[in-house]
């Protein structure tokens, strides 16, 4: 019998790996699901969060993934499975795309499902995917959820703003480190 002292495992466990072809469906399935917490407040419908939605992710995930492509050959990928081995968690960086570049890379993607917010899958997909090196990120302004978890990486604003138009209700600032 185990010592009243014993230090039991908390919290939720977690792995990380690199995503492959295979895990598309779940990778699309959580970035949207991701999209849904972060922008549900000012995007609706299905367009964003329903099929059709997962159906243009899994069509993103697969060119990211499939060796050969612009995407995968620049790309770097981390996955977070819980112990099922089920995908709760998705990062993905490539070169930034600015017309003049603060970074060399971008923490392009992130998202994890909200039932592990706050388990530290968010914190180490980062960890893997870049370290501790300089990076950009773009991130919703209206998102200090987000914003004060990139701070807390060392991220901060650094006065660049941009509005994509196929959601101008939602300007991105940029954070660097």
């Amino acid at each position: 019998m185990p010592s009243p002292d014993a230090a039991a495992p908390t919290g939720p466990r977690f792995t990380i790996d690199v995503p492959g072809l295979a895990d598309v469906a779940d990778l699309a399935r959580v970035h949207v699901h991701g999209w849904e917490v972060a922008y549900g407040h000012v995007l609706h419908g299905e367009e964003w969060f329903g099929p059709p939605a997962i159906a243009r992710r899994i069509e993103h995930w697969t060119r990211w993934l499939t060796p050969g492509t612009p995407e995968a050959d620049e790309g770097r990928f981390r996955v977070g499975r819980d112990a099922a081995g089920t995908v709760v968690g998705l990062a993905a960086s490539w070169p930034p795309q600015d017309a003049e570049p603060v970074r060399e890379r971008e923490l392009s993607v992130l998202y994890v499902e909200a039932a592990w917010h706050g388990t530290g899958l968010a914190q180490d997909l980062v960890a893997s995917l870049l370290g501790d090196a300089p990076a950009s990120l773009w991130v919703a302004e209206d998102n200090p959820r987000a914003r004060r978890f990139y701070e807390k990486l060392g991220f901060a604003a650094d006065g660049a703003r941009q509005v994509d138009q196929r959601w101008p209700q939602l300007p991105d600032v940029r954070m660097v480190r």
